[in-house]
């Protein structure tokens, strides 16, 4: 979180993961930019790396950090033990003051270093870009995140985003989009290419769905499941995989709104 602890924490920029917000800051024009690290604290640290994560934070707060740092933990897999700390939203010039401010912080940058670096075993450190105009994003009380994160084959990515661009204008244009609907998708800078389709939920509950598939939304718009399977091939065949991961927001460890 802070440039002068980079040296510090080894960067991973390797994983395959790319992660969410979260509640974006009310704006009009919402920056296309969040920042995220991705924590793992050293085995049997836990405990004690989330009470110096939250006085960390608490910390920025009082100095009034201009981010507003949000905290995650992954709920599937076999990585339970990560925490993602992530901002959002700003745009590349708004990089160029935040380290201003994050070096001038010199009491910050000493806690973090002998509060929270000892206990990290490793990190992994991101941007991600967000594609506003091909999102649907409902700002709410969201406790849940699902992240779809989507690998383009080499050659494709035109295809790729083609595709993704018309399914979601056609769900945007044509009234799957809603105030019950929310979606969003990211592209991850950093490491090898992916795109991720972050989709909310207030709780588990919230995970089931609607009674109409967006397939049948899809082909009732198209005219017919044959070309709606043709989009949705041509969408799927473009990315060599894809992985799914539930995230947990955890408000007690994120930074406080200012009021």
């Amino acid at each position: 979180m802070n440039r002068r602890t980079r040296p510090l924490i080894p960067v991973a920029i390797a994983a395959l993961l790319l992660l969410l917000p979260f509640s974006t800051p009310a704006q009009e024009a919402p920056g296309p930019l969040a920042e995220m690290w991705i924590v793992t604290p050293k085995e049997g640290h836990s405990t004690q790396f989330v009470a110096s994560l939250k006085e960390h934070i608490a910390l920025r707060s009082e100095q009034d950090d201009p981010r507003q740092w949000e905290v995650y933990t992954p709920l599937l897999g076999d990585e339970l033990g990560r925490f993602a700390i992530r901002a959002c939203c700003f745009n590349w010039a708004d990089l160029d003051a935040y380290t201003a401010w994050d070096e001038s912080k010199t009491g910050v940058y000493a806690h973090f270093n002998e509060k929270v670096a000892p206990l990290v075993d490793k990190a992994e450190h991101y941007f991600d870009e967000i594609d506003w105009t091909s999102s649907h994003w409902n700002d709410g009380s969201y406790r849940y995140f699902s992240i779809t994160e989507f690998m383009p084959r080499a050659g494709h990515a035109n295809q790729f985003k083609g595709a993704r661009v018309k399914l979601s204008q056609i769900a945007i244009d044509q009234g799957w989009a809603s105030d019950e609907r929310s979606w969003l998708w990211l592209s991850r800078i950093g490491g090898k290419p992916s795109v991720s389709l972050v989709v909310p939920h207030e709780n588990y509950a919230d995970m089931a769905g609607g009674d109409e598939a967006f397939f049948q939304f899809l082909a009732s718009k198209l005219g017919s499941s044959e070309e709606a399977m043709k989009l949705m091939q041509e969408f799927s065949g473009s990315s060599w995989g894809s992985k799914y991961q539930l995230w947990e927001h955890h408000p007690d460890l994120s930074m406080q709104a200012a009021d």
